[in-house]
C-alpha cells in the first residue's frame, strides 16, 4: 500500500501547513467517545489483530437483502455516476458526498473513469455493501442496507481517508492540524454499519511543545485518554500498511481508460523538449544518434515494465514471436498516472521492434505492447501483443 500512502500523506501535509481543521466526526473517522486504552503502544504498523466484527444486527436480515442487492443501490448508484459526470456544475453538502464531489474534481474530465464504484459484501453478513471512490485506492463512502435501504456507514476525504486492507478492514489517514495526524486500522461491524478501532497512532505536541506520538485502540484524539509511543515522529510518517485497492466498475463503464477513449490509457510520443513536468529519467542508451520518448498514462496502471525485444521467429503468416528481457533494473513502476510521466532516452535500431512495454490496468488485466516507429510518417505507434511466458507475440495486421 506505499504507493497510497504516499499519495495520502503527501496531501495530508500540504493540506495541515495551509489550513486546520475540527475534531471528525462520528462514524466517519476516529472518535473520542471512549475511555482509556487497554495496551502497551505498539512501535510497529497498527496490523489487523485478533478483535473480529461482533454481530449486532437481526440474524433474520439474510439473503433476500443480499439477492435484491443491486435494485437497492441501483438509485444510488446512478446519483454518484451524474455527480461524478459534472463535478464542477453542482454542490452538495450532504453526508456522503462532499468527499465523491471533491475527488471527482480534482479528477476533472477524467473522473468517470478514474472513479467508481463496488457492490460487496466487505463485513461477511451476507449483506452487501456499496463502495464509491477512486480506482486508487480511497474509498470515499460506504454504504450498507438496513432494512433494504442504503444507509451510509462512513465517507472519506482529503484529510479524512480511508484505504481498504481486506477482511473488512480500512486504513486511515487524517489530519486535525500541523501538528495533529492520525493514522489507524479500523473495521466493519459483523452488520456493517459502523467502524469499530482496532488500533491509532496520532501525533500532537506536548507541554514542551515537542511532537509526540501516542496510541489507543478507541480512535481518540485526545492524549489523556491514550499512552505515549517510544515511536519518533520519522517512524510514523514512515508506516506502511499491507493492501490493495477495491477493484471498483468505473462510472465510464468502459474500463476506465481517458477522456478521448483511446484504446489504451498508456501512449507513447516523441520527447521533443522538456518542460516544466518532474520527469522521471530512464537513460538506456546515450550515444549521439539517441532520441527520447515520453510514456505518459491517462488513469492509474500498476507494474509497467519497459521491454527489450529480440525477434526470434517471423511465421509464414506475419506472426513475430520476441523473446524479451527487462530493459534496466530502473524499468519497472509499481504505479504510473498522469502525474507520473516517464522520459525514456534510447535508440530505435531497423524495422524490427525494438522495445515493449506491459501494464496492468485497475482490475489487474495485463496488456502488452511493442513500441514501433511508423513507415509513413516516423511517429511512434503502440502494437498490441500477447505474452506468453518470457516471450511477445506480434500477430500479423492485414
Amino acid at each position: 500500500m506505499k504507493r497510497y500512502v504516499a499519495f495520502f500523506l503527501s496531501i495530508l501535509m500540504l493540506a495541515t501547513m495551509t489550513a486546520c481543521g475540527g475534531q471528525p466526526t462520528v462514524n466517519s473517522s476516529p472518535r473520542g467517545e471512549e475511555s482509556s486504552p487497554v495496551c502497551t503502544p505498539d512501535q510497529q504498523i497498527p496490523e489487523q489483530g485478533d478483535k473480529k466484527p461482533v454481530v449486532t444486527k437481526d440474524s433474520e436480515q439474510t439473503s433476500e437483502q443480499a439477492t435484491n442487492s443491486d435494485p437497492a443501490y441501483s438509485e444510488l448508484v446512478e446519483h454518484f455516476r451524474a455527480l461524478v459526470s459534472d463535478p464542477f456544475g453542482q454542490d452538495s453538502d450532504k453526508p456522503g458526498e462532499m468527499g465523491v464531489l471533491e475527488t471527482a474534481r480534482a479528477a476533472g474530465d477524467n473522473a468517470v473513469y478514474e472513479m467508481g464504484y463496488l457492490i460487496e459484501d466487505l463485513s461477511g453478513d451476507g449483506i452487501p455493501e456499496l463502495a464509491v471512490g477512486g480506482v486508487y485506492g480511497m474509498t470515499n463512502a460506504l454504504y450498507t442496507l438496513v432494512d433494504g435501504k442504503p444507509e451510509l456507514v462512513f465517507e472519506g476525504w482529503y484529510r479524512n481517508s480511508y484505504v481498504y486492507m481486506g477482511d473488512g478492514h480500512f486504513y486511515y489517514y487524517g489530519a486535525n492540524s500541523a501538528a495533529e495526524n492520525g493514522q489507524g486500522v479500523f473495521y466493519l461491524t459483523k452488520d456493517g454499519t459502523e467502524l469499530e478501532c482496532e488500533s491509532f497512532l496520532f501525533t500532537g505536541l506536548n507541554s514542551d511543545g515537542d511532537l509526540e506520538v501516542y496510541y489507543n485502540e478507541t480512535g481518540s484524539w485526545d492524549p489523556a485518554e491514550s499512552e505515549k509511543s517510544d515511536m519518533t515522529a520519522e517512524d510514523f510518517w514512515a508506516l506502511d500498511p499491507a493492501g490493495e485497492p477495491l477493484a471498483l466498475t468505473p462510472f465510464s463503464g468502459s474500463g476506465g481508460w481517458n477522456a478521448v477513449e483511446s484504446e489504451s490509457p498508456v501512449s507513447v510520443q516523441y520527447l521533443m523538449e522538456v518542460g516544466d513536468e518532474d520527469y522521471d529519467w530512464v537513460t538506456l542508451y546515450d550515444g549521439s544518434d539517441a532520441c527520447c520518448i515520453l510514456i505518459t498514462s491517462d488513469s492509474w496502471v500498476s507494474n509497467l515494465n519497459i521491454w527489450n525485444l529480440f525477434v526470434e521467429d517471423v511465421a509464414d503468416d506475419g506472426t513475430v514471436t520476441c523473446s524479451t528481457t527487462l530493459a534496466g533494473d530502473d524499468c519497472h513502476w509499481d504505479t504510473v498516472t498522469l502525474d507520473t510521466p516517464i522520459a525514456v532516452q534510447l535508440i530505435f535500431y531497423g524495422d524490427l521492434p525494438t522495445y515493449g512495454i506491459s501494464y496492468e490496468d485497475q482490475h489487474g488485466t495485463l496488456h502488452c505492447f511493442a513500441i514501433e516507429v511508423s513507415g509513413d510518417d516516423g511517429s511512434l505507434l503502440l502494437r498490441e501483443a500477447d505474452q506468453n511466458e518470457n516471450e511477445f507475440v506480434l500477430h500479423a495486421e492485414w
